[in-house]
């Protein structure tokens, strides 16, 4: 069975570390891939650090855009391969041979989408934080539990069926994408255990959490446009999860990281 890989990239104005996340993609051991990057208009290198990949970038456009899930939407809908996923600019795929195991995982299993870990890192590439991810459970949604949205790979036809990102619940288009592709569809879901990703400090996905908290009420509206009310304690259930990765980095840097997984994981 075959299984092409879309990958998407969207960037602006990164011209210092678009590099990084482009390599992370083209070599990568599995040949299957299509790499799509889609800039919102950069002014500032971008473009021209981007040309010199140009053989190995199946799609590239650069034209303004409406925000960054507009720019994700734009790339999702050039994707032409059998499964889609994401990896931002200044992110990194979390090594050589992790889509051949996305890939594989789809092969051998049957399922519509799955999700792994991801680790933030700072400018030493050391972890600052660690998303470790547990079974998939629907019940864990309700407590507060997301993956890294770039860490989920999904099969790409359900994208017509169920539809791409919501622009009017900026800045929370990725949680309300995950609840109706996760929670609101009865769809097969399998964790990857796996690092997906490095994602970095600073990057588009940090400021994207950063918007995040500031806009944690507006993950209830993402239950409601579904048509759920939210559980009660969602908000700070959800909040409560990070200091749990921070404490697992600070594990993973003193060498006992799997004796705070273990403790950790009694939250999931």
């Amino acid at each position: 069975m075959a299984c092409k890989i879309s990958i998407v990239t969207i960037c602006l104005n990164n011209v210092n570390s678009i590099k990084a996340t482009v390599e992370s993609v083209i070599n990568q051991s599995y040949s299957d891939i299509e790499y799509i990057v889609v800039d919102g208009g950069s002014q500032d290198g971008t473009m021209e650090v981007l040309a010199t990949y140009k053989s190995q970038i199946a799609q590239l456009i650069s034209e303004p855009d409406a925000g960054l899930y507009d720019a994700i939407n734009k790339g999702l809908k050039l994707a032409t391969g059998d499964v889609v996923g994401l990896i931002h600019a200044g992110d990194r795929l979390f090594d050589s041979q992790i889509v051949e195991k996305i890939a594989h995982c789809f092969i051998l299993h049957e399922v519509d989408v799955i999700y792994g870990h991801s680790l933030l890192v700072n400018e030493w590439d050391i972890p600052v934080r660690v998303n470790k991810s547990p079974p998939f459970r629907r019940s864990l949604i309700a407590r507060g539990w997301m993956p890294s949205h770039q860490s989920i790979y999904l099969k790409r036809h359900l994208l017509d069926q169920l539809g791409y990102y919501d622009l009017s619940m900026h800045p929370s288009a990725d949680y309300e994408f995950f609840l109706r592709y996760f929670y609101f569809n009865n769809l097969k879901i399998r964790l990857l255990d796996a690092y997906v990703l490095r994602f970095a400090m600073g990057g588009r996905s940090t400021i994207n959490y950063l918007n995040n908290l500031r806009a944690q009420k507006q993950h209830k509206d993402c239950w409601r446009v579904n048509g759920a009310e939210p559980p009660a304690f969602l908000v700070p259930l959800k909040l409560l999860r990070k200091p749990l990765q921070f404490i697992r980095a600070y594990g993973w840097r003193l060498g006992v990281g799997n004796s705070l997984f273990i403790i950790t994981a009694l939250w999931d």
